[in-house]
């Protein structure tokens, strides 16, 4: 009887360390923490719109997270493993990027497979030409006509699950000429390795152009979603392939580094007074400057969780606690506040970064635009863009599904 309440007991631990492991990023708590508290960063003129739509962007701060459940495309969005391309040329560029990582896979008759790619230092010199490679040949193509055939032809096959490309189009970046070739396809091994930095930018364009247009409902839902990815890059484990640390045997720091932490100390002991919005005027370098000091703070957040593991009283690192409405199996309050003195601060500090710098991208955004007049919508509120992707959310989730993400998420 006694072995079989142990077995019990272990089984439903088990389940428990399983449901919290798989919570999203920064945890709901904190995406929508940040969004809110980033309305108050912003100047006079913008708070007629901002604040008058506060509760929506603190709801849907978390639409990115639902969507990766439904949509293929966004799990990579979140994240960047920076140690993927230690001594490597990643181009800030997202063309260029893709050039160099994926790979156009040509189909002869005879089913021979040639994979072309551009050389990724192609994009580390100030050469008009880039060097492309099959893994046998060499040769070069002006920069200006890749990134022209990249954009026209192969980038809208990114988002076609067939990756199927016409044969035609693509065949000028071939060393030579292959009247042989059946069919073209796009190989991604580029986005697997995240993309956060690219989409910080992508976003913030469009919501520069919805500032533009005066489109109160473009603005608030893009604001809503950039809030969420610029939020994901302040996260260290957001830059690194040990994400939940499945190469060290600290499987689960994810959350308890994004989600329990700041669940349990944040409105407690945080200060959420971080200053005035400011202006960025290169949100390219911002993004990969944030995402950069991400990866270079990864190791400190294993090395010492492993560290205090090794002296704290195992009985103690581990309790039962009240989560969400649930009893879960979940770190010690004692033992996660350890791990936050241990780290200095970190959680709270890249928080208060990331609130600082969803307002600042916020109003950069407003003042590229031409800091247009809000006061058009401070009567009405922003409405929902619907998302089917973020409709499909709680079916998925009700049902148990893991959606589209990570192995070890």
């Amino acid at each position: 009887m006694r072995i079989f309440i142990a077995i019990l007991v272990s089984f439903f631990c088990f389940s428990f360390i399983a449901n919290h492991s798989s919570d999203e990023d920064w945890g709901f708590f904190g995406h929508r923490r940040i969004n809110r508290l980033a309305v108050f960063t912003l100047p006079e003129e913008m708070l007629p719109l901002f604040k008058g739509n506060i509760d929506f962007l603190t709801e849907h701060a978390v639409d990115p997270d639902k969507r990766r459940y439904a949509f293929r495309l966004e799990a990579p969005r979140h994240f960047l493993d920076m140690d993927r391309y230690k001594g490597m040329c990643l181009s800030k560029d997202f063309n260029e990027a893709f050039l160099s990582f994926a790979s156009i896979e040509f189909v002869t008759m005879h089913s021979d497979t040639i994979r072309v790619k551009a050389i990724d230092t192609s994009w580390c010199n100030k050469s008009t030409y880039a060097t492309m490679t099959d893994g046998n040949k060499n040769w070069t193509i002006k920069k200006n006509e890749l990134k022209r055939l990249f954009s026209k032809f192969v980038l809208p096959v990114y988002y076609d699950i067939t990756f199927k490309i016409e044969p035609d189009s693509i065949s000028p970046i071939l060393y030579e000429s292959h009247p042989s070739i059946k069919s073209v396809y796009l190989k991604d091994s580029f986005t697997e390795h995240g993309i956060v930095p690219y989409i910080i930018e992508q976003q913030y364009k469009r919501l520069v152009k919805a500032f533009k247009n005066k489109d109160k409902n473009e603005i608030i839902n893009i604001s809503a979603d950039l809030g969420h990815y610029i939020g994901d890059a302040h996260v260290p484990l957001h830059a690194c392939s040990n994400y939940n640390g499945q190469k060290t045997d600290q499987y689960g720091i994810h959350a308890f580094w994004e989600s329990r932490i700041p669940e349990l100390f944040a409105d407690e002991e945080y200060d959420y007074l971080v200053g005035k919005a400011y202006y960025v005027a290169d949100v390219r370098a911002f993004a990969w400057k944030t995402i950069e000091e991400s990866g270079h703070l990864a190791d400190s957040v294993l090395s010492i969780e492993a560290e205090l593991k090794n002296f704290y009283p195992k009985d103690e690192q581990m309790c039962f606690d009240q989560r969400l409405g649930q009893s879960v199996w979940i770190q010690c309050r004692d033992f996660a506040s350890a791990y936050q003195q241990a780290m200095n601060g970190m959680v709270e500090k890249r928080m208060r970064q990331a609130i600082h710098s969803v307002g600042a991208l916020w109003y950069s955004a407003w003042v590229d635009a031409g800091s247009p007049n809000l006061d058009f919508s401070q009567d009405i509120k922003a409405t929902w863009i619907v998302d089917s992707m973020v409709i499909k959310y709680d079916a998925i989730k009700e049902k148990g599904g893991k959606g589209f993400g990570r192995d070890h998420e």
